[in-house]
């Protein structure tokens, strides 16, 4: 049965994530909203609760001011019969993820909005630290892109956390190993470079529809990524064509060393250009 709250009406499931299910909702004047609710088997398990409600408190500092449309509007958020829940602005769009799918099968949308799309999501990122956060799982499955507007929206904050100047061991490793920084895989201690390395996959991917680190067997793959004698693959090998400045400025991003790497997301901005 979907889960409802006073003045929406659900209409279908959309999606599910690790920890939520994802529901289109419809307020009286059948505007469309997505209302995101924590699984139902997660509710007594407090490390997810406090997950959950603390990146709706993040979507909210992020609005405030709301000086761009980065981040999906948080409309409301709060518990009923026992369930978290959020609801969020719904955007008309694919995630990046699917758009790399179809870019692998022709379709050139990508190919021509790529630098665009590189750019807002390095400011997405920029203002999610200025704002005090690291959101340590930036991957393309977590980027919207708005169909009509071409304009991209950074989701999925659950595993979010404070931006300090001394960061600590974190017990679980945040993210998708693929987008982990090498460092982060051994040491558990994500910082500013964790999120530069994420953001530099990720652009890599949609440069190239390939990923810096690939196999057939996923162990391997892991790997590869983590030793430090095993560099990442060039990413002129994939994209010949590719200018010279922007595939130097992609691997500066994905650095296995972090000396080697970006130290900041605004440096990456200055290099990318505004």
């Amino acid at each position: 049965m979907a889960f409802e709250i006073p003045g929406y009406s659900t209409t279908r499931t959309v999606g599910a994530g690790g920890m939520t299910k994802l529901y289109l909702a419809l307020d009286a004047q059948q505007n469309r909203y997505l209302l995101r609710v924590l699984n139902a088997e997660l509710e007594k398990n407090r490390t997810a609760r406090n997950r959950f409600l603390a990146s709706a408190g993040i979507l909210r500092a992020l609005q405030q001011p709301r000086a761009d449309r980065a981040f999906p509007k948080l409309v409301k958020s709060g518990e009923l019969k026992g369930r978290q829940y959020m609801l969020l602005e719904y955007v008309e769009g694919r995630s990046l993820r699917e758009l790399i799918q179809s870019a692998a099968l022709g379709d050139k949308r990508l190919e021509s909005n790529v630098l665009s799309l590189m750019r807002q999501l390095a400011h997405a990122v920029q203002a999610v630290h200025a704002h005090g956060f690291l959101h340590l799982d930036i991957k393309p499955e977590n980027i919207l892109v708005e169909e009509e507007t071409g304009r991209l929206v950074l989701i999925d904050f659950d595993l979010a956390i404070p931006r300090k100047r001394f960061f600590k061991r974190v017990r679980e490793l945040p993210g998708t190993t693929a987008y982990v920084a090498p460092e982060t895989l051994a040491n558990h201690r994500p910082d500013d470079q964790s999120d530069v390395y994420s953001f530099g996959v990720t652009c890599y991917e949609m440069l190239s529809l390939h990923r810096p680190y690939e196999g057939t067997r996923i162990d391997d793959v892991r790997a590869a990524q983590a030793d430090p004698k095993t560099p990442p693959t060039p990413i002129r090998q994939h994209v010949p064509n590719l200018s010279p400045a922007l595939a130097n400025w992609v691997m500066k991003c994905i650095a296995k060393n972090p000396a080697d790497r970006y130290p900041d997301m605004t440096l990456v901005l200055r290099d990318l250009g505004r």
